[in-house]
């Protein structure tokens, strides 16, 4: 596993997206002081969990976003990536490449996402567990951190070694077990608390659950049957609408007849008017063309004179560049001799170099061989002893792995044997359950018995209440039908006593006189119409009131001065006329000696018993009522002499004693409006609302009776349902006890399964563990085969190194001296070729002018040629554009006339418009009358629907009000089968809407024997000791067949509009409901299942986890032992190779557990006998420092390493040793080194450079070395083949 790539957006000096991309090797990152190369550092160690600001450098989390500069705003988030390949092995993955990514924000929200998912920094945390990389981990070492390993405390410092020997996991893991172990206690004592508690609670909770769900069930009836109706009425208004959008729409088609006419010969005008505008156009666009000729004319002109003038100026230029141009041939000629003189010179000393350079080359290539094969066997002793320490390494590692295969071993052997056992007592425990399971089956059986019986006696009883609730609502709709009679009778009697009050039907004068607005004209007499206190039976009131007619108004005086008082006052104040009957102006009623025919009756006998000398005697006075006025008329035929003033018809036919008939179809809406028959209605009414009292008042004896029986009934009802309920109680325990054993059941046998797939599963972990413990035993055998073939090859090569570095010193000597001669000439022959490059410069310098001058001659010659075309041209365009001018405005005169005679068509189409809009406003009239109908009844039908839409949100156009009338007696959806539906205190539904109704009524109207349904529905509990009474679950109904629908079409919709203020009422009364009650109580009631069987797994999982705990102690202890000790002669190794010698030393401090005893370190560079580390210089604390570090990295090597200025302490020597040590880890770890030093940034085979171009924005460029071994690149013989090679370039360039 390696780091493949880091990307960065907006971290620290990062603003723009940035991605640094590695290789497996050595990575060099450079650059100036301040230029953000630490923050690459610090950007892994961030995505890897930094929690600390400061170890950040910064104050706070959010000062690691980028924080602005002169020209970019500050950012609003950090996102930083980490991009590993090659992780299925070290990581125990299953993807090839991971990517882990954190992310924060400017308001303190921080992410972390693993392969774009979101994670948490516990997942991050355990997955790179015992690897090597972490944010505290050895392989990222920032700036100045390096001898912080030293300075550390002992007990600080074994965390490093503790990472090294991969017991962080057991310990964390520890860490977590101790942790459950005291969550675990906590908990139990939380769980007994609880379950206490809410045994408390579920009481109360049941009560106010049992309550929500009578709640809901009378919603539910209440919402059906609200719906039925409204629907049904609803559907009555839509259908009479339908009638009225008929009538509507045939004056609409009228209408748009009418108006498609006008509407054509309003076309016929626009198209007119739109051949006016188009000419109006055509008269511009003629103008417009006019003006444009005229304009390119005179344009033409101006650039043809244009084109003269410049065509001068081109020909004054000719002439002056042709006069240069010899001037500068001259020039170029005595640069070319100096060239060539030049070159002779230095041909000679060139010579002189290569003799020189031979020697040179020939000495240094023997030093080259020397050295190279004395480098060569030195590299490979120092790597065959590294390899050698790495192999020890490898087999300490290798005995740590066996050793904790062999703890997974056992730990699954026992693992396993413990589950078997279990399993053995499970199975026990699930024949137990299925036993008494079967035994609670018979006894469910027993008590549904004993139930069944229950309720079929409490049946009968209800089916008697239901008669008497039957004989009660059918007394109760009689007494309604009486009092709906008597409130439209009193609402009557009131109506025509008020108008009886206001003198409605007489005339201005008469209720002048009669409101005492002419009490002066009165003079204190008094004055009453004609028709008070006048009684005519019912069947001869039209004919009285057709002898009557206008005397039917007449108000009746004492005197004839009163009469004439009254009229002179009516007259002079113009209030009206009227009829006045003077007592003192009336003929006494002589009786007629005549007799009469038959079928002919006076007109007195049609009155009733009145006081003598009534007023209405003398007006009825000879008038007669005849049967049959056909047969009268035929009388009065044969006897010319009967004398009479007028004979009328009970239908009100008349004839008067001047031979007028007044005959034909009487309305009846006069007749009722008449003084007579209101006098008849006044009195009629006033006696039918007496007899209506008295019915009301023997219906209510009725109904009290039937109320004492119901009440009666009510108590019967009582009793079986109490043994209702108790046979309810025992089938519901009996229910509950076979619920739970069923339930112990499935748990048993779901526990069993569960125990059976972990036991495979364990099987299946200890043949991995087995497995992997033999191959680490036989990689164990191979590695300590391969550290006794090396230790043989350390001695050969010892011996051979000895001889060659004697035969090197040597060949240096002889070196120096062709050195030095070389330099000399070397000297002389670049003072020569500088002077070459100077004058070859110069000659193509002029060159280059010489050609620009020729070719600004042909350019303006081409020019002039091209200047007096253009200038005929534009002459002769101009006289083309003078004839067209001509036409054009020809054209502009003959558009003009047209125009004229168009503008007196559209006069006369105008005028015939003005007769269609007067026939449309007619039309238009009669349409709106309609419309107005219509809109008053849309207007009702639209109040019922926005009704129904407040009330229920349902559109009550889409309501089947068939279906909503049969389902209204089922249960509401969505209730949930809780063992409180059987506590709902309620009686039980009838199986039909009608009788349904029925005990909803009855329940309402019932008063003594309902006092505990009262008290359930205001919320109040019943006692303890009183059984209560259980609601039977109501079967489905399903879908209504044809018949069904067909019979509710009978449906009396006033009971249904009484049910339903029924039951608005009761839902009013029940106040107020806890409807999540219901849930409340099922998820208590889970909860408390829940929370038993939680006690009993705490109680387990306390035995697991100290069992956990011990197990893990026992492995860290044995797996720190042997890496420590491997670390400890690794480090003497490496400090030994960095000083060249010196003793080093890693102590373990004792204590009584080994997993906390401190580490100390013992440092004595050569030549030293310091005592301790903090005497060191800071160059030797660094080397000691890097020393530990690689021990560490031969024991557990880490897949990427970061050093962040690790050699700015050290020297150049130093920095030798420590580039030559680093080599030897390349192949086991990827290093990112962050340097100054040349040396460092040499063995790198990759280098980003980090630069700021735009201050405060960190920049990154990168470069990859070559690093490939084959051939040698090709290099020239000697110095002076390498000058001749570079001037043969140069003559070939120009």
């Amino acid at each position: 596993m390696y780091l493949k790539a880091l990307k960065l957006h907006g971290f620290k000096s990062f603003a723009d997206p940035t991605t640094l991309r590695f290789e497996p090797g050595v990575t060099a990152v450079v650059g100036p002081n301040g230029c953000g190369k630490s923050n690459i550092a610090d950007s892994i160690r961030w995505v890897l969990g930094e929690q600390s600001a400061k170890a950040l450098r910064g104050g706070k989390m959010q000062d690691v976003i980028f924080e602005g500069a002169d020209t970019r705003k500050p950012a609003q988030l950090c996102e930083v990536s980490l991009l590993l390949t090659e992780c299925e092995k070290q990581l125990g993955s299953e993807f090839h490449e991971i990517e882990i990514t954190r992310r924060v924000h400017r308001d303190g929200q921080s992410e972390y996402f693993f392969n774009g998912q979101s994670c948490r920094l516990k997942d991050i945390q355990k997955l790179f567990m015992d690897t090597g990389v972490g944010r505290t981990s050895y392989s990222i070492m920032a700036q100045g951190q390096i001898d912080q390993i030293l300075s550390s405390k002992p007990e600080e410092r074994r965390a490093v070694f503790e990472e090294a020997a991969g017991i962080t996991k057991y310990k964390s893991q520890r860490r977590e077990a101790l942790q459950k172990l005291a969550l675990t206690d906590q908990n139990l004592a939380r769980v007994a608390d609880v379950i206490g508690e809410v045994g408390r609670q579920i009481g109360s909770l049941r009560r106010q659950a049992s309550k929500a769900m009578r709640f809901k069930r009378l919603s539910f009836r209440l919402k059906h049957l609200s719906l039925a109706y409204s629907s049904f009425h609803h559907a009555k208004l839509t259908t009479s609408l339908t009638e009225l959008e008929s009538k509507v729409v045939a004056l609409r088609e009228e209408a748009n007849t009418r108006r498609e006419n006008l509407e054509a010969q309003q076309s016929a005008l626009e198209e007119k008017k739109a051949g006016r505008a188009r000419l109006n156009q055509r008269v511009q666009d003629a103008q417009q063309a006019v003006f444009d000729v005229r304009s390119q004319r005179e344009q033409a002109e101006n650039q043809a004179n244009l084109a003269q003038i410049k065509r001068t100026g081109l020909e004054d230029r000719l002439a002056s560049a042709r006069n240069s141009l010899g001037e500068l041939e001259m020039q170029l000629r005595e640069v070319s001799e100096q060239v060539d003189s030049g070159a002779q010179d230095k041909q000679m000393q060139l010579g002189l170099l290569g003799s020189s350079d031979a020697v040179f080359q020939q000495r240094n290539r023997e030093l080259a061989i020397v050295e190279g094969e004395l480098t060569k066997l030195e590299q490979e002793l120092q790597q065959a002893k590294f390899q050698l320490l790495q192999l020890e390494s490898t087999v300490a590692r290798l005995r740590t792995d066996c050793s904790s295969y062999e703890v997974d071993q056992r730990t699954s052997v026992h693992k396993h044997e413990t589950l078997a056992q279990e399993i053995e007592g499970v199975r026990q425990q699930q024949a137990a359950a299925a036993q008494v399971a079967a035994e609670l089956e018979v006894r469910v059986e027993e008590a549904l018995a004993e139930k069944a019986r229950a309720n079929n006696e409490s049946a009968a009883a209800q089916q008697a209440i239901t008669d008497l609730t039957k004989e009660f609502r059918e007394a109760q709709r009689k007494l309604q039908e009486i009092d709906r009679a008597l409130a439209q009778r009193t609402a009557r009697l009131r109506l025509l006593q008020q108008l009886a009050e206001k003198w409605e039907g007489f005339g201005e004068g008469a209720k002048a006189v009669l409101q005492g607005r002419l009490d002066g004209a009165l003079a204190g007499a008094k004055a009453s119409p004609i028709t008070q206190g006048f009684v005519v039976k019912q069947e001869f009131s039209k004919a009285v009131e057709a002898i009557l007619g206008a005397a039917a108004e007449a108000i009746s005086v004492s005197e004839l001065a009163t009469a004439q008082r009254i009229l002179a006052q009516l007259e002079a104040e113009q209030i009206g006329s009227v009829v006045l009957n003077v007592a003192d102006l009336r003929a006494d009623s002589a009786a007629s000696g005549t007799e009469l025919p038959p079928g002919l009756t006076p007109a007195t006998a049609a009155v009733g018993e009145v006081e003598p000398g009534h007023p209405a005697f003398s007006v009825l006075r000879e008038c007669y009522i005849a049967d049959d006025l056909g047969a009268f008329l035929e009388y009065w035929k044969a006897n010319p002499s009967f004398a009479f003033l007028a004979v009328a018809t009970p239908k009100g036919d008349l004839v008067d004693r001047r031979g007028l008939i007044y005959g034909g179809h009487h309305s009846a809406k006069k007749s009722s409006n008449s003084i007579v028959q209101r006098e008849i209605d006044l009195r009629e009414t006033a006696k039918a609302l007496a007899d209506e009292q008295k019915a009301h008042d023997d219906q209510k004896v009725v109904i009290d009776a039937l109320n004492a029986r119901l009440a009666e009934a009510e108590q019967a009802l009582e009793q079986r349902r109490a043994d209702v309920l108790t046979a309810t109680q025992t089938v519901a325990a009996v229910q509950a006890e076979q619920r739970n054993a069923q339930r112990a059941v499935e748990d048993v046998a779901s526990r069993l399964n569960r125990m059976e797939s972990e036991l495979v599963s364990l099987e299946q972990a200890r043949n991995e563990a087995h497995a992997r413990w033999e191959k680490a035993q036989a990689g164990l055998a191979e590695a300590d085969a391969a550290a006794n073939a090396h230790r043989e090859k350390i001695q050969q090569l010892e011996t051979r190194v000895n001889e060659l570095r004697t035969d090197r010193d040597q060949k240096r000597e002889t070196l120096a001296q062709a050195r030095l001669e070389l330099a000399e000439r070397r000297q002389k022959v670049e003072v020569l070729d500088r002077g070459l490059s100077e004058m070859e410069r110069r000659r193509i310098q002029l060159g280059e002018l010489l050609v620009q001058r020729q070719q600004e001659i042909e350019t303006w010659s081409e020019q002039i040629q091209q200047l007096e075309s253009e200038s005929v041209q534009q002459r002769e365009r101009a006289a083309q554009m003078e004839e067209t001018l001509a036409v054009a405005q020809s054209q502009v005169e003959a558009v003009r006339v047209e125009l004229n005679e168009l503008e007196k068509e559209i006069s006369t189409l105008e005028g015939s418009q003005m007769s269609l809009h007067t026939q449309s406003e007619n039309a238009h009239d009669e349409l709106s009358s309609h419309e107005i109908k219509l809109a008053e009844t849309r207007q009702r039908a639209q109040f019922l629907a926005e009704e129904v839409t407040r009330e229920f949100q349902t559109d009550v156009s889409t309501v089947d009000w068939k279906l909503q009338l049969w389902h209204s007696d089922d249960e509401p959806e969505g209730v949930k089968p809780l063992d409180l539906d059987e506590d709902e205190e309620e009686a039980p539904a009838a199986p039909a809407p009608a009788a349904a109704a029925a005990v909803s009524e009855a329940g309402l109207t019932v008063g003594a024997g309902t006092t505990q349904v009262a008290e359930l529905a205001n919320g109040e509990a019943a006692p303890a000791e009183a059984p209560k009474r259980r609601r039977k679950a109501k079967a489905p109904k399903g879908e209504p067949t044809e018949a069904d629908l067909a019979a509710l079409e009978n449906t009396k919709w006033d009971e249904i509009k009484a049910e339903v203020d029924a039951l608005r009422s009761r839902l009013n009364s029940m106040g107020a409901v806890n409807l999540v009650a219901i849930e409340e109580y099922a998820e208590l009631k889970q909860r408390f299942d829940f929370l038993k069987a939680q006690s009993d797994d705490l109680t387990t999982a306390k035995a697991d986890l100290l069992k956990a705990i011990d197990e893990i102690n026992q492995t860290s202890q044995q797996q720190f032992q042997v890496t420590f000790e491997q670390i400890r002669k690794n480090f003497e190794y490496t400090f030994h190779t960095l000083f060249g010698g010196g003793v080093a030393k890693l102590e373990l401090i004792a204590t009584e557990d080994i997993l906390e005893s401190g580490i100390e370190i013992v440092a004595q560079p050569p030549g030293t006998k310091l005592k301790s580390i903090t005497l060191l210089s800071g160059g030797q604390k660094t080397l000691t420092a890097v020393a530990l570090l690689f021990a560490l990295y031969m024991v557990k090597p880490s897949p990427f390493c970061l050093l962040d200025e690790l050699d700015a302490p050290l020297d150049e020597s130093n920095i030798g040793r420590f580039t030559d040590l680093l080599k030897k880890f390349v192949n086991e770890s990827q290093f990112i080194i962050i340097t100054h030093n040349k040396r460092t940034v040499s063995a790198a085979s990759a280098i980003y450079g980090v630069t700021m171009e735009e201050r405060g924005v960190s920049k990154t460029v990168s470069m990859r070395f070559n690093a490939e071994r084959g051939e040698a690149e090709v290099h020239p013989q000697n110095i002076a083949q390498a000058v001749r090679g570079a001037s043969v370039a140069v003559a070939s360039g120009s």
